[in-house]
């Protein structure tokens, strides 16, 4: 089975033929994509280990290139996920065993480390703008745990991180070391060619440090929040902890006083666009402030926005998505029913059919196009994505721009805005503005659609500001 144009997935499945992969370690290696070969081609899976090791056997036989095995395989690995890469003109075929071929997305995003050879980086997506985009050096790249840390701890880190490129990483070493002794006028010799990384990765690191050393532009601020936030504790003597939870969207790190008063930091480069959160930091701020008397005017006011909040937090993807659809009155119990038994079927690697969903979710489908031609593409998923366009109008009537805004108003957190400063090829990363409370421009937009595509469900809804 041969995937090629796929629209909607997640990793190789998404690929394109001639998409362009590179090594890590040595991005003067490329490597391009060229198709996706998924085995059984007539099933999601052989029927025991023999057939399966026979069909390999025989693509071996027959294939000219190197092949590399990238995992070991049990008795339950029934399925073949071929990656057929050309590195330097040579044909390269990487083989990992899976438990079946139902549900490609997600098995592999790139060509890992060490699959070609021991130490070697592996090939990863992205064109040479995107490269710098892609490097690891957010805080879950870097740290194994959450913390906490002194602000010495961080750039001693990030020298041990692997796949950071040697230059970019020495910059960010030096850097760090330095605003950790409180010096924020430290040049990055050679910083503009990497200057966006530093606004929105280095800067990740080195707000919670500046906001430590007191390296802070608009000192009157930083005393506001201290006295507010810390209950006679002072912002010298926190540590940092650095979140590594996928869900943990509000804020890129947390300071935690003796005393244990947590305040989350959102770092964002001084150039960038309005901040984004997630439903997930909402919830947990709703959580922590119910029974607050100054915060049951918004509970109040704001009640239905609260409630979506609540059920999309608090349920899986799929029921959250389903009970939020029948708050709204889009569907039934008869609609819900059936969606639900849709999914556990695709979960199990069965298709539901047109004859399978109820009137109003055909007529849905009728309604919204899709690609029906993917070897992936499931009715019961064309159901969802229709609905999901539907529960977007919908959620669109409430005033979610107001009731966001209310709440971050009670958020224990900051927001620190990193700016650098150009002489020549070299930067200086000295301007630390602190916004406290949290100010956010704009209309908030709901995202009903990014994960509800004709053959999957890919997470929860989400928001951010325009």
């Amino acid at each position: 089975m041969l995937l090629k144009d796929l629209l909607e997935s997640v990793g190789f499945p998404n690929r394109k033929s001639g998409d362009e992969f590179y090594n890590p370690k040595d991005e003067t290696d490329t490597s391009t994509f060229v198709e996706l070969i998924l085995w059984p081609d007539s099933s999601t899976r052989f029927e025991n280990p023999e057939q399966r090791d026979q069909a390999l056997k025989s693509f071996m036989d027959k294939v000219q290139g190197k092949i590399y095995i990238t995992n070991k395989p049990n008795a339950g690995m029934l399925g073949l996920y071929i990656v057929h890469m050309n590195t330097a003109g040579a044909d390269e075929y990487y083989v990992r065993y899976v438990k079946n071929v139902a549900n490609p997305a997600g098995i592999m995003t790139d060509i890992p480390a060490n699959a070609k050879a021991a130490g070697h980086g592996g090939y990863k997506f992205g064109s040479k703008v995107a490269r710098k985009e892609a490097y690891p050096i957010k805080p879950s790249n870097v740290f194994t745990s959450e913390g906490p840390y002194n602000p010495a701890q961080i750039p001693v880190a990030i020298n041990k991180a692997q796949g950071i490129p040697a230059e970019l990483k020495t910059q960010m070493v030096n850097y760090l070391t330095a605003l950790s002794k409180g010096d924020k006028e430290f040049v990055i010799v050679g910083g503009n060619d990497y200057r966006e990384v530093h606004e929105n990765y280095t800067g990740e690191f080195a707000a919670p440090i500046a906001l430590i050393k007191g390296l802070i532009s608009n000192q009157d601020v930083r005393q506001k929040a201290e006295a507010a936030l810390l209950g006679g504790e002072k912002f010298d003597n926190c540590k940092i902890i650095f979140p590594l939870s996928a869900t943990e969207k509000l804020v890129d790190s947390k300071l935690v006083a003796p005393n244990g008063r947590v305040v989350g930091i959102s770092s964002k480069a001084k150039r960038s666009g309005g901040a984004a959160a997630s439903l997930t930091g909402l919830a947990d701020t709703i959580k922590q402030k119910r029974e607050d008397s100054d915060f049951q005017p918004i509970l109040k006011e704001f009640a239905d926005v609260v409630d979506m909040i609540e059920t999309v937090n608090n349920m899986s993807a799929e029921a959250g998505f389903i009970q939020l659809c029948l708050d709204q009155k889009i569907i039934d119990d008869q609609d819900a029913s059936v969606i639900a038994n849709g999914i556990k079927q695709a979960k199990a690697g069965q298709k539901s059919t047109l004859d399978d969903l109820t009137p109003r979710l055909q007529n849905l489908v009728g309604q919204y196009g899709a690609d029906t031609d993917n070897p992936r593409y499931n009715i019961i998923y064309h159901a969802t994505a229709a609905l999901s366009r539907q529960l977007g109008i919908k959620l669109a009537d409430m005033d979610i721009t107001g009731a966001v805004k209310a709440i971050l108003n009670f958020s224990t957190m900051c927001q620190i805005y990193a700016g650098t400063s150009k002489a020549g090829s070299d930067i200086k990363m000295d301007t630390f503005k602190m916004v406290w409370p949290p100010q956010y421009e704009g209309t908030v937009v709901i995202d009903t659609a990014k994960n509800f595509t004709s053959t999957e469900i890919r997470g929860k809804l989400g928001f951010k500001f325009k």
